[in-house]
């Protein structure tokens, strides 16, 4: 375990200074922590589902969609957390769907828990051809894929306060002249995510939660997700954030009960395809196999 730990800090830290080749915008980030970090598996203390869709710049034609589910638990009397992480995408004449197992390793420090989480899985894919009257576009060149990929993450977290930094993909993939893809590794493609959030109590039954998103890799820099939300009795949360250059963000979630939680984002554009469009929508389900009596804090998610 001394061993998996040292692995795991090194690739992180490397990770960090030289950064990965794809991230994925998140808004309604609560809902995807085992997509950002493989850490996050098994913190919610009981069997937890959730299922997501993002509907990017609606109204263009090969537009971004995403749609993810994610299950993960903890495993009792063990330090050990166990997911499994479905990745649907489709953007322009790419789509693919990805599946991966995802372990964490936790450990009691302080007053909480720090993860160590490791991701890995296939994707599977091929871009489509396109019929332009007497040419069809990539028709010669298309191939299907199934290649593997690998993600590393660490999380921390308590009752009120949770960060965590990870590299989502280890690997890249590029396609030869021939339409063969192939799997490959380079640290300066990689891109990481940092998260983190904290929960202020400021008047009976309300709290307030600053929290932020980071994402780095070479080719895109910094995009920095920074918001506020208001959250009514652990129930009702209204937010906002700002993601630097590129759209102001507006979040709704609400408990419906102990195990049930529903969310919806909207994003309004900042920057120059605003003029064309500037709707992107996300919305999310989560649903947590505990009951108030069984959960050591079960409205904190």
């Amino acid at each position: 375990m001394r061993i998996l730990v040292i692995i795991l800090m090194g690739l992180l830290v490397f990770g960090a200074v030289n950064a990965q080749e794809k991230s994925i915008l998140y808004s309604h980030y609560t809902f995807n922590g085992l997509a950002i970090n493989p850490g996050y598996t098994g913190s919610h203390d009981m069997l937890s589902i959730s299922l997501s869709h993002r509907s990017q710049w609606i109204g263009f034609e090969g537009a971004p969609a995403y749609s993810i589910l994610g299950i993960h638990t903890p495993f009792k009397n063990t330090r050990m957390g166990l997911g499994l992480l479905v990745m649907n995408e489709s953007v322009g004449l790419r789509k693919y769907t990805s599946i991966y197992a995802n372990y964490s390793h936790r450990l009691t420090l302080g007053r909480g828990k720090l993860a160590l989480g490791l991701k890995g899985g296939i994707s599977t894919g091929k871009m489509e051809t396109v019929d332009l009257g007497d040419d069809i576009v990539f028709g010669e060149n298309t191939t299907s894929y199934l290649l593997p990929n690998f993600g590393v993450g660490a999380y921390y977290y308590t009752k009120k306060f949770h960060a965590g930094i990870s590299i989502p993909l280890l690997l890249g993939y590029k396609s030869s002249e021939t339409g063969d893809v192939t799997a490959y590794h380079d640290f300066k493609k990689y891109a990481y995510y940092l998260a983190a959030g904290v929960k202020l109590d400021f008047a009976p039954n309300w709290q307030v939660e600053p929290s932020a998103l980071i994402e780095y890799d070479k080719a895109g820099g910094v995009i920095a997700d920074g918001g506020l939300g208001v959250i009514y009795k652990d129930t009702l949360r209204v937010g906002a954030s700002y993601r630097s250059k590129q759209a102001m963000v507006m979040l709704l979630d609400f408990k419906i009960n102990y195990q049930l939680r529903a969310g919806i984002a909207y994003d309004y554009g900042l920057n120059e395809i605003n003029d064309y469009n500037r709707s992107s929508f996300e919305v999310a389900l989560e649903y947590n196999f505990g009951y108030r009596i069984k959960a050591a804090n079960p409205t904190v998610f």
